[in-house]
């Protein structure tokens, strides 16, 4: 897609009525902004708001809730911050909210569920921080919860999933965490969760999506890039981890994401492994079609159905395709279909997550992630 007018890791981000926003984030390793960018699905193109009133940061962290923008915390060039500010789209305007009554912090964990932001954890003044705190949307008050039955990290991932909120992974000086945790927020009790199944990693981009979690991209055990920008989806009913496919090249560390009508937007951070910050914008369609009778297509009418599927794939399309291509989730060829018909097998294919390059008879290719169970 288009990249963003700017380069920058640590960009706060997140979606609000079909719009994407990126905000603040740090232009170079010690530059940090203010700056506030729109992205526009529409049109593909990036516009710049009013700039954000707060101090210039970096570090900080946020979310979008009911139609409203959410930011606070990170580093500004000289202290750790700790106040918290409302966005309205509309108005392109801010206000400030009241101040945490917690220690000013950076890469903190930052989830909104009812009508709560649940903020904790982050590093500050004095080293990594364990704490949980919760503000009250409703009475514009903070509590302070138990802390997290682990050692304080910085740099978690986290987000809202199913009727509560989870946060894990992240670091503590060299040790990187692979273990995950349920904030129980009918309780305000903590629970441990089955331990994140891939590399431990720190410093990704998350999101909360249809009831599940998304962790997408950041370093690996030894804080550095992974060969790959892993792309993983929980499921809070089983609590159960499943890899999607990775984004293009090696991770990214701070980078971010929204989603906007099922699609997920990765933009920015820094390649650890040249040191570029970068400006660069993908796309993935992150909801399938899930009904016997739907259809997953692109703007030429070109798709497969049902998805998932157990055993037959149907094709449909107003053009002749020469070829379909069925690669898995580390970009493996494993499947070709030459000059297929109407109706595709998939018998000899595992269960599991597929994308489908469908190449037509005039070399035009349309991607499409499919399901066979």
């Amino acid at each position: 897609m288009s990249s963003m007018p700017v380069g920058k890791h640590h960009p706060v981000t997140f979606s609000i009525d079909g719009k994407g926003y990126a905000i603040t984030g740090t232009r170079s390793l010690t530059t940090p902004t203010d700056d506030v960018f729109r992205y526009d699905p529409a049109t593909n193109q990036w516009s710049e708001m009013n700039d954000f009133p707060g101090a210039d940061r970096s570090f900080a962290i946020g979310q979008a809730y009911n139609g409203k923008g959410y930011l606070g915390f990170g580093f500004s060039t000289s202290s750790f911050l700790n106040d918290i500010w409302e966005y309205d789209p509309v108005a392109d305007s801010w206000s400030l909210l009241t101040v945490c009554d917690c220690a000013g912090r950076r890469h903190p964990a930052f989830i909104i569920r009812d009508d709560k932001i649940y903020v904790g954890l982050g590093d500050g003044a004095t080293g990594d921080l364990g704490d949980w705190h919760v503000y009250d949307m409703n009475t514009d008050t903070w509590t302070q919860e138990d802390n997290l039955p682990a050692p304080g990290r910085h740099h978690p991932f986290m987000f809202p999933a199913g009727d509560h909120v989870y946060v894990g992974m992240g670091h503590r000086g060299q040790i990187i965490f692979d273990d995950w945790y349920k904030f129980n927020i009918t309780t305000d009790t903590w629970e441990t969760m089955v331990d994140f199944p891939g590399e431990a990693r720190v410093a990704g981009t998350q999101f909360g999506h249809n009831d599940k979690g998304y962790v997408l991209s950041g370093d690996g055990d030894n804080h550095s890039w992974m060969a790959e920008g892993e792309f993983w989806e929980y499921d809070p009913v089983t609590d159960e981890w499943t890899q999607l496919p990775s984004h293009p090249g090696i991770s990214r560390w701070a980078p971010g994401s929204f989603v906007i009508n099922g699609e997920v937007y990765f933009m920015a951070g820094q390649n650890r492994q040249t040191g570029v910050i970068t400006n660069d914008v993908w796309k993935f369609p992150l909801d399938p079609s899930t009904g016997n009778d739907e259809l997953i297509a692109n703007a030429n009418s070109i798709g497969l159905y049902p998805n998932p599927a157990d055993e037959i794939l149907h094709l449909n399309s107003a053009m002749r395709i020469a070829q379909i291509n069925f690669y898995n989730l580390t970009g493996a060829l494993v499947y070709t279909v030459q000059n297929p018909g109407n109706t595709i097998s998939v018998n000899d294919l595992d269960a599991g997550i597929y994308l489908t390059a469908i190449i037509d008879e005039h070399g035009n290719t349309s991607n499409h992630r499919v399901v066979i169970r």
